[in-house]
């Protein structure tokens, strides 16, 4: 990864600073793993963009920023990435750092849940079970329960 990192390539700097984030076979270093998202997300790497919005959010190697960490997830969501999806439509399931709102988290966990991402469809079948966002219904929260266990089955396979 070295190599192509380093020649700019965003698939490889984004794969180099998951390397430096996590400490594997490299020490563990916030600060490189930003650098290498910061190039890659420029790029317009929707990983990348994604893992920045999960270092502000958890203040990892930067300080702890809500609103940095849900441009970053904004701008990975607008292209189709379901964890950018799931973790922005957090932020409006949750009223964190905006203002909670059960139909625009609804509608970003429905694309998310469309790709296969199994915490958003139990999110999506929990707002069904409640009636959050959405008109009270224990079959469809049971359609969107099942998905998701669907979803964490498959994953495991590798399927």
């Amino acid at each position: 990864f070295l190599k192509a990192a380093s020649q700019g390539d965003a698939k490889a700097q984004n794969s180099l600073g998951m390397l430096y984030q996590n400490g594997h076979g490299v020490k563990k270093d916030f600060v490189r793993a930003r650098e290498l998202f910061l190039n890659s997300a420029s790029q317009g790497h929707a990983g990348s963009q994604y893992n920045l919005g999960n270092m502000y959010s958890l203040g990892q190697g930067v300080k702890q920023d809500i609103v940095k960490s849900r441009e970053w997830f904004i701008k990975g969501a607008a292209q189709g990435h379901s964890e950018s999806q799931y973790n922005l439509g957090l932020f409006y399931y949750q009223g964190k750092g905006v203002k909670q709102d059960y139909i625009k988290a609804r509608e970003l966990f429905l694309k998310a849940a469309a790709q296969g991402q199994s915490f958003s469809q139990h999110l999506l079948g929990f707002m069904y079970d409640k009636g959050q966002g959405v008109k009270q219904d224990s079959v469809k929260a049971q359609e969107w329960h099942l998905k998701a266990e669907a979803s964490i089955r498959s994953s495991k396979r590798g399927v």
